[in-house]
């Protein structure tokens, strides 16, 4: 959570194509942890619209010390658990009726996120966020691309990293079963820009990741940073380039050879 700016935007479990961002709604927090609302109404709610909000840090750091008694701990055979695994095992199960969720599956000493099983397919997905492309703690980063090769020779089957970028909904998900639906990319609060990835590579990498959910646009990738397919905030940062607090660059990965365009939102283009 350390790479997470400030609560943005409204996230709905049943609309998550069209709504995302770091408030979850009571009702829809309650059916994450499959537990009472009234277990949630010590945090601190927020209003919106006449309807009473959790920040995701706010619901993440309750259930983590264990101050919301689940039935989904927060540690599983020792490994800990994200809400975000949380929210997308709800949404598998929403988006592929009748789908097969296991998480935490080990191989050897290492394990992965999840196991899906639908309509006599298996993918395997492993959740990357920032500290998998930027050094945290004076730790150096592993590729990505490294893990997924990984999985894959273990298990024999598909592997898809799911990195931060790519939006928890459920276009998503039908993307990985079905090429003809187009995915989307979306964020809205990270500290963490494509600049700051450490591989010399990196902008290889994250076409890779992001083709595999069919999310790249014909203008290119910047598209993400607005609020033109999702109804979310635009990212602060567009603002911050725009009045010079911020540079561009940030958002352009080593290793680019696309036009600079395609990194940029369309507020920030040359044309």
């Amino acid at each position: 959570m350390a790479w997470i700016g400030k609560s943005q935007g409204i996230f709905k479990l049943y609309d998550s194509d069209n709504h995302c961002g770091s408030y979850l709604s009571i009702d829809d927090a309650a059916e994450i942890l499959e537990i009472t609302t009234s277990q949630l109404t010590d945090l601190p709610i927020r209003t919106i619209n006449g309807q009473k909000f959790i920040s995701e840090l706010d619901l993440h750091k309750a259930w983590g010390t264990g101050k919301i008694l689940s039935p989904h701990k927060a540690k599983h055979r020792n490994i800990s658990r994200s809400l975000d695994e949380l929210i997308m095992s709800k949404l598998f199960q929403i988006t592929l009726n009748g789908c097969i969720v296991d998480y935490q599956i080990q191989f050897g000493r290492k394990f992965v996120d999840f196991k899906l099983s639908y309509n006599g397919r298996t993918i395997y997905i492993e959740f990357v966020g920032p500290s998998h492309f930027i050094p945290q703690y004076q730790r150096m980063p592993v590729s990505p691309l490294a893990r997924k090769r990984e999985v894959e020779d273990n298990f024999g089957e598909l592997c898809v990293i799911w990195p931060f970028w790519i939006q928890r909904c459920s276009k998503n998900i039908h993307s990985l079963f079905d090429p003809t639906v187009k995915g989307i990319a979306s964020v809205w609060s990270t500290k963490a820009h494509f600049g700051d990835f450490v591989y010399p590579k990196s902008a290889e990498i994250i076409i890779e990741l992001t083709s595999q959910f069919n999310a790249l646009k014909e203008e290119g990738l910047g598209y993400m940073y607005g609020n033109q397919h999702t109804n979310k905030p635009v990212h602060p940062v567009i603002e911050l380039i725009i009045k010079g607090k911020e540079n561009k660059q940030r958002l352009i990965p080593q290793g680019n050879n696309k036009p600079e365009n395609f990194w940029l939102p369309k507020e920030l283009r040359k044309e």
